[in-house]
């Protein structure tokens, strides 16, 4: 065959295979050995390029028509008829015309894949040569397998979502939020939210993620399942069909619980890049690879098992170090200088690579309001029930605040989809708990249509708490990622149809080339903190407290127990598992009709053991916990049906007369009840509540949304600086105005509150600390002089400047104009 017909005939060949996820092409490949020509042990390890070569070399110019047949056989018509096309303009001498098919099979919408992906550009950075073009397009083939196979860790009840079809854009802005977290992810993402609504954040696009000149390292942060790697792969794919970044001419996705498996073995940079990416063989050989604009990307630093050292970083390429080496000389820039570097990790982990080394951090926010609209509207079979489901999420407030993550809005879509499609005359689930018991009985109901024999209710109720068992264990170490062995260890059999049920979803199965083992994780996190939460209730129930180990007399005692467990949290680990766990129990109990109940009958809560708890958690509220812990114990309240304390404190609020401080426990009530109204917070007056630093304490929340906050005449002292300081640090802050007049603050706390007044993402307008005991003097290291000194970085961006200042002298007066002046300081108000 004529060199040139044959390389044309392997490029529509192998770009016809690129449209076949990891299943199918394993399939064809079986059709493949079937013709008995080509034996399995050619074929198993062989990857598209070693499979095109093998037809080619053994039927040379029938191995279109060997692979037409098979297309046909494995129902992918529409991709056959792409190639028979294809192959008729070779007939004709016109030459490959390469397509984009879709993969018309297991419920794949064939307009998933409808852009062409072959015909790209090839940027003319180091030469832009043959060899270039072809290792570019070799990569591009590989890249595209690769996500592909990754797309069906979130899926459609009627088959897979391809990224395109799916993908809503999410809210991504520049910056990231100050200070030490103390709440649960769920909490943080739904108070950055609700600041968001009365803030302009810098919002980014993903194709401007590297779009500046100056922009070679980028850091993103977000919650777990608020869509890091989505857009990760939303990035690349747009990258790979040539439709973005056309400058950047190789891009390498490296994910760190893949980078986990080799930690311990040395290796080259190339050589661990090949392990990787095995089809780019010739790279190492490319003379003017260092020239190329490259990009890596790390997904998932937050699961990250390598020891990442700054200080033993490395230059040369063929100098074999270990993998966290590697990663950091990268990162570092001392390796491959003028590569592009993205990072993501939820935040908890940000602190694993200093900040130095990033010209950018943003920050995924999930959803704001208009995005989950359209991700209903999207992903609802019909106008209508997306639009009943929107209204039932919008008016249920716990709803309202979880669907700004997407994979709850995937959550609750299958929920009432599925009761809206099969039109059962049921109570949609109005909690958390609810719905996430809804979730797991369809999904394992999904399961056992997928078996070849149908399991009885009491063995799907026994697989939910294996599942429990393996969620609960990994909860408590903090690991969201587990292996074969862990399943095998709670009698899991990981072969089984468990996999394919969507609560627990294989992630990842590396290629044979790298290692053969499986790496495992729920959906999200909050459905293994839900599962988690069911098994510790089952073991309640049998008289066991998995929490200590030691056995009890009556699931109250475990509900005490989990509860005190929560409150010592200091960053709210266990807040959802908690709610969860009371939220069961009204769930199980005997007068609900839960499908949950059905697969796991013994699971029944004693009203008594229901009605102590309520008691205990109210009298917790009033003691003195955090001001997260505090709220979540009023979510726990409400899963358990029980909202005595808000209704009280709508009445106070509500009446003429609301006269007379409220208590601690009161106070706290009141945070919640603001935190789950619908309105804007544009002014809080915490003087009309309690005038003391517990009162801020326990407002906390509701100051960190509002845009005008009061704390005159509250018997603030300078610890409260401290707390304000941060609260001035965070991104999704709104606060534009603070007074803080007739405090005893004194130089001290001045200085504390400056530490948020200099941040760079402070964008305090107004601050007023009249009579506060600071010192009216411009001497070094007291009141006006720190004041003066420490606002010569705050607020660049504000453009107009005016001070007022209330009990100083002349003298004062003109030092405190001329020092600002000269030092560019440009706050609007400054009453002192």
């Amino acid at each position: 065959m004529d060199p040139a017909v044959d390389a044309a005939l392997k490029e529509v060949l192998r770009n016809t295979l690129d449209n076949l996820t990891g299943g199918d092409f394993k399939r064809f490949k079986h059709y493949l050995r079937d013709q008995g020509q080509i034996s399995w042990r050619q074929l198993e390890k062989a990857d598209t390029d070693d499979t095109v070569d093998l037809m080619v070399q053994v039927y040379t110019s029938g191995a279109g028509g060997i692979m037409l047949s098979i297309l046909q056989k494995m129902n992918h018509n529409q991709l056959a008829e792409c190639l028979e096309s294809d192959l008729e303009k070779l007939r004709a001498g016109e030459g490959g015309v390469v397509h984009g098919a879709a993969a018309h099979s297991g419920g794949v919408k064939p307009s998933a894949l409808s852009g062409r992906v072959g015909e790209t550009s090839v940027p003319q950075h180091g030469g832009g040569d043959a060899q270039t073009d072809a290792m570019k397009k070799s990569l591009i083939r590989k890249l595209k397998r690769r996500l592909k196979n990754r797309f069906s860790v979130i899926r459609h009840e009627t088959g897979e979502w391809k990224l395109q079809d799916a993908y809503t854009e999410l809210y991504i802005v520049e910056g990231r939020t100050g200070g030490v977290s103390t709440e649960h992810e769920v909490s943080a993402i739904s108070t950055r939210q609700i600041g968001s609504r009365q803030t302009l954040a810098k919002q980014i696009h993903l194709d401007d993620m590297f779009s500046g000149e100056d922009l070679m390292t980028v850091l993103t942060l977000g919650i777990a399942g608020v869509g890091k790697t989505f857009a990760v792969q939303k990035f690349v794919t747009d990258w790979v069909e040539d439709k973005t970044n056309h400058d950047i001419d190789f891009v390498f996705v490296l994910l760190f619980r893949e980078l986990n498996i080799k930690k311990e073995k040395g290796y080259s940079f190339f050589d661990l890049l090949l392990k990787y990416y095995p089809d780019l063989k010739e790279l190492r050989k490319l003379p003017e690879f260092t020239e190329c604009k490259l990009l890596f990307i790390f997904d998932g630093l937050d699961e990250s098992r390598l020891q990442l050292d700054f200080d033993e970083c490395i230059s040369e390429l063929d100098k074999e170090s270990s993998v966290s080496t590697l990663v950091a000389s990268l990162i570092a820039g001392q390796l491959l200088p003028s590569a592009h570097i993205w990072v993501t990790t939820r935040p908890a982990a940000a602190n694993l690579i200093p900040r130095d080394y990033f010209n950018l951090v943003t920050e995924v926010r999930g959803f704001n309001d208009p995005q989950k609209i359209e991700f209903f509207q999207k992903n609802i079979s019909s106008p209508e029930k997306a639009n009943a489901v929107i209204i039932h999420v919008t008016k249920n407030r716990s709803l309202h605040i979880m669907s700004y993550i997407p994979v709850f809005c995937h959550i609750i879509s299958i929920v009432l989809g599925d009761i809206l499609d099969n039109q059962r005359e049921e109570e949609p689930p109005k909690t958390l708990t609810e719905v996430y018991a809804s979730f797991s009985v369809h999904q394992i109901n999904k399961m056992n249509r997928k078996y070849s024999r149908q399991m009885e209710a009491e063995e799907k109720g026994q697989l939910l708490l294996k599942l429990g068992r393996l969620a609960f264990k990994h909860l408590e170490e903090g690991t969201l990622v587990f292996y074969e062995r862990d399943l095998q260890e709670c009698d899991i059999d990981a072969k089984s149809g468990v996999l394919e049920s969507g609560v627990c979803t294989q992630i990842f199965k590396a290629e044979n080339s790298i290692t053969d083992e499986c790496i495992f994780s729920f959906v999200h996190l909050s459905v293994q903190e839900f599962l988690a939460a069911l098994y510790a209730l089952n073991e309640g129930v049998h008289g066991n407290n998995p929490l200590t180990t030691e056995k009890i007399s009556s699931v109250s005692v475990l509900y005490r127990s989990a509860v005190e467990k929560a409150l010592q949290s200091p960053n709210g680990h266990l807040d959802l598992f908690v709610r969860f766990l009371l939220g069961l129990a009204s769930v199980v109990s005997h007068r609900v009709e839960s499908p949950l109940r059905k697969l796991l009958p013994q699971l029944a809560v004693a009203k008594k053991s229901i009605e102590s708890t309520v008691d205990y958690i109210k009298w917790q509220t009033g003691r003195n916990n955090s001001a997260e812990r505090t709220i979540n114990l009023f979510h726990c309240l409400n899963e358990l049906g029980d909202n005595s304390l808000v209704e009280e404190i709508s009445r106070y609020r509500n009446s003429t007369d609301g006269e007379g401080e409220l208590t601690p426990g009161q106070c706290s009530a009141l945070a919640y009840l603001l935190l789950m109204s619908a309105e804007d917070l544009e002014e809080f007056d915490l003087k009309k509540y309690l005038r003391s630093e517990e009162g801020l304490h326990r407002t906390l929340t509701v100051v960190k949304i509002s845009r005008r906050v009061w704390l005159d005449q509250c018997d603030l002292s300078k610890a409260s600086c401290d707390i304000m300081a941060s609260v001035l640090q965070g991104t999704s802050s709104p606060l534009r105005e603070l007074d803080m007049s007739d405090n005893d603050l004194q130089d001290e706390g001045v200085e504390l509150l400056c530490v948020g007044l200099r941040h760079p993402q402070c964008k305090l307008e107004t601050l007023r600390s009249v009579m506060c005991h600071v010192t009216y003097s411009v001497k070094p290291n007291q009141g006006l002089y720190i004041y003066c000194t420490n606002c010569t970085n705050a607020h660049p961006h504000t453009h107009t400047h005016t001070h007022t200042h209330t009990h100083t002298h002349t003298h004062t007066h003109t030092y405190i104009h001329s020092f600002m002046g000269q030092n560019n300081v440009h706050y609007k108000l400054l009453i002192l």
